[in-house]
């Protein structure tokens, strides 16, 4: 036998028992049939009911976007739009009080019924897909620069228009709320833009792709899945890891986690829903990540309740290692740092808190105290704190007021990035 021979056959031998011991089932230890053998993610995990109340930010938005239908986070505020009917304007919110600091139109754009927002570095996209009836043909998304928003104060912008229709549609009855070709959720990643579905008949979403670039296109479903519910927002993390998506059932709102998936199969992963309790009759609409794993969630006015601005952090759920530098990491008793390692500078969210005031010690890896009783302000259970006069290392931090003490480790790189 020649050499050149053996050699493949032996690189075939290494590569068959390399592939042999790889491991497909669930990866998530949070997961109820958690497999710590797993080696491959093979979107299996279930997981145990969920249900939370999560923390009400603003109790009653103002009257000109009470029918809220989609949200992002961008230049330090939140940004909606109305849906069907009302003007073609999108308006800014303070993250706090829910007012309004901005209303921009956006000219030459008509809303028939505009159902979410996505961005990317460049771009907000206006979906306007909304479509109860299931026989609308003049399904769009409009594009507008991000550059030519103003910096404050009112004002308007041009949009560019991608058309759109759904390749698998063969049927344009009217049929109101009785149809699988509703869409209220839009998100951005990579190159493409992505749809969810909103499925009235079968309560299940199916995703749809298309390029981010004016013109018009005829899409088919890449994926689907059985969201038990109606899907209503979208939106993905910067990085492109993790998915959320919101909706009611019944008007009893929930939300999907998707995470660990692949490339942009979103469905490949982890799904995991939260349900919504304490809060009956919402018809949540619109939802973004802001900073970090913190997300903001929208709800139109209905009969029964305000239009509402709701605030939730997904990284108990989510979070997969225990150090990352880009995502939020718990340490078990509702106590949340990021980004961690950091420069000194990093958010602090609790899950839950006593008081609007807290003091802060910091301890180095020698047990000394190098930051003493520093007072911090939190604001909706969060702050950010800036350290940036430490050097590079791994320390103690102590939060804690008359009530209550937090710790967590804070690893500190120097100014070369170490």
């Amino acid at each position: 036998m020649s050499f050149r021979l053996f050699f493949s056959i032996l690189i075939a031998v290494f590569i068959s028992k390399e592939g042999s011991s790889q491991v497909a089932g669930c990866t998530d230890p949070q997961a109820t049939n958690y497999n710590p053998e797993a080696t491959i993610n093979d979107g299996s995990c279930q997981y145990p009911q969920t249900s939370i109340s999560p923390a009400v930010i603003v109790n009653s938005l103002p009257q000109a976007v009470v029918e809220t239908s989609g949200l992002i986070y961008w230049n330090g505020g939140l940004w909606t739009q109305n849906d069907s009917g009302n003007e073609a304007k999108l308006y800014k919110l303070d993250t706090i009080t829910g007012q309004i600091l901005q209303t921009v139109t956006i000219e030459g754009a008509e809303n028939i019924d505009w159902e979410d927002l996505a961005q990317d570095d460049s771009h907000i996209f206006i979906g306007d897909f909304g479509n109860n009836l299931g026989n609308r043909t003049d399904l769009k998304i409009y594009v507008t620069e991000k550059s030519l928003f103003p910096s404050e104060g009112d004002g308007s912008v041009p949009a560019t228009t991608i058309n759109f229709s759904y390749g698998d549609q063969q049927k344009f009855e009217r049929s109101n709320r009785n149809n699988d070709y509703d869409c209220e959720s839009l998100l951005a990643s990579g190159d493409s833009l992505y749809l969810f579905t909103k499925n009235w008949v079968n309560e299940q979403t199916r995703l749809y792709s298309l390029p981010k670039i004016a013109g018009e296109y005829q899409v088919f479903p890449t994926a689907g899945f059985d969201t038990d519910g109606l899907i209503t927002g979208a939106d993905v993390l910067t990085g492109g890891n993790e998915v959320v998506l919101c909706g009611y059932k019944n008007y009893i709102p929930f939300m999907w986690l998707l995470f660990d998936f692949s490339d942009n199969r979103f469905f490949s992963g982890n799904k995991r829903r939260i349900g919504f309790s304490g809060i009956p009759g919402t018809q949540t609409e619109g939802i973004t990540y802001s900073f970090g794993k913190n997300v903001y969630i929208s709800s139109e006015k209905t009969t029964i309740s305000p239009a509402k601005l709701f605030r939730i952090n997904t990284s108990p759920w989510t979070y997969t290692t225990p150090t990352g530098i880009e995502n939020a990491i718990p340490d078990g008793q509702g106590f949340l740092l990021y980004p961690n390692p950091n420069d000194g500078r990093f958010r602090l969210d609790l899950f839950g808190c006593s008081s609007n005031y807290y003091h802060a010690d910091v301890i180095n890896s020698a047990g000394r105290k190098v930051i003493s009783h520093n007072k911090v302000a939190l604001t909706d259970c969060a702050a950010e704190l800036n350290l940036s006069g430490l050097e590079g290392g791994l320390y103690l931090l102590r939060f804690y007021n008359g009530k209550e003490v937090f710790s967590g480790k804070l690893l500190v790189y120097d100014q070369t990035g170490h």
